[in-house]
């Protein structure tokens, strides 16, 4: 029994590790079926204890997820944008800080606080930082670094709007810019891959660092 729970915690193991990995190159047949030397040699006894059996090989273990991920892109038309895990999950987050700002520009302008729609705004304007980050993460993808500083371009008018302290003119502006948001996500997703597939696509030698931050 206890042999039986060791083997069925390793095969699971095995299986957690091995999932969406690429399929190794199968081994030669004769490598596969011929006996070794000990076995050759030694008879087995009908006492003995029976050999456990080999772990499954990678191409045997199939996580149902990687299909349904493969099936899912093969349904979004939408251009990929490749990304590697830490510069996606960085814009993940940068996308959620764009929408709490748009959702203080709207709470501002409701109460008339200028200052704090005006504060907002800048938040997603146009900026060294935004401009370098926007031609980095489309480095992969034709046409994303554009429409991204479009964005920001077009935040920097609800800024500008705020300090005449114009509500329509405010939430006209922001109209315009979240349409650079439907725009954008209309046209692209995230393709995470790994560093080396990165690489390749986009011809940079970058590989990021923890913490969202980036190596030069």
């Amino acid at each position: 029994m206890k042999r039986a729970m060791k083997r069925s915690i390793t095969l699971v193991a095995f299986a957690v590790s091995a999932a969406c990995s690429p399929e190794p190159e199968p081994a030669p047949a004769d490598a596969r079926s011929a006996p070794t030397t000990a076995q050759t040699a030694q008879p087995v006894s009908a006492s003995a204890e029976p050999t456990p059996a080999a772990a499954p090989t990678a191409d045997a273990v199939q996580d149902p997820s990687c299909d349904a991920t493969v099936a899912l892109n093969q349904l979004d038309p939408r251009q990929p944008v490749p990304l590697q895990p830490m510069m996606a999950w960085h814009q993940k987050q940068n996308m959620q800080q764009h929408l709490v700002a748009v959702q203080q520009i709207v709470d501002a302008v409701a109460r008339d606080d200028w200052d704090a729609a005006a504060t907002a705004a800048r938040s997603i304007g146009t900026s060294p930082q935004m401009q370098q980050m926007c031609q980095h993460m489309g480095m992969g993808a034709q046409g994303f670094t554009e429409l991204a500083l479009d964005f920001h371009r077009r935040a920097d008018g609800i800024a500008e709007a705020a300090t005449q302290r114009d509500a329509t003119a405010v939430l006209r502006a922001t109209s315009h810019t979240l349409q650079a948001c439907t725009a954008c996500h209309a046209s692209y997703r995230q393709d995470v891959v790994d560093a080396a597939t990165w690489q390749a696509r986009t011809g940079s030698a970058h590989v990021p660092m923890q913490g969202g931050h980036h190596a030069p």
